[in-house]
């Protein structure tokens, strides 16, 4: 869906459905996914908690999805090329390792159920 359709449709429906609702991908699929490859560091809420993301020292922590403050992964591409490249790549953490092996629809969905997540 693209952009401008997504907010003419925040429109019609009177601004009571947030963008992150009408993220390309369906968001229970995404926290299947999520849950087997994010929630060891970003744990299970995306609050940067999980039980490896504990262990790690203070300067390399998780971020926490929840906030939705993302330094690089601003939009779907940038997300796509993350989960693809890892954090090294992209200037973040470098613990984060490269997905490369996910689909399309494995990275829709997981854009959707982190953006889903945004408090």
């Amino acid at each position: 869906m693209q952009p401008l359709t997504k907010i003419l449709i925040c429109c019609v429906l009177g601004f009571t459905t947030p963008l992150a609702a009408l993220a390309e991908g369906d968001a229970a699929k995404g926290k299947e996914k999520y849950d087997q490859l994010c929630a060891q560091c970003h744990g299970p809420k995306g609050a940067g908690d999980g039980p490896v993301g504990l262990s790690l020292p203070e300067a390399m922590k998780p971020a926490d999805l929840a906030l939705g403050h993302y330094k690089f992964a601003t939009d779907a591409a940038k997300f796509e090329e993350l989960l693809t490249k890892g954090g090294a790549a992209v200037g973040l953490n470098p613990l984060m390792p490269p997905q490369a092996g996910l689909s399309k629809e494995d990275i829709d969905n997981l854009h959707a159920y982190i953006q889903s997540m945004k408090k």
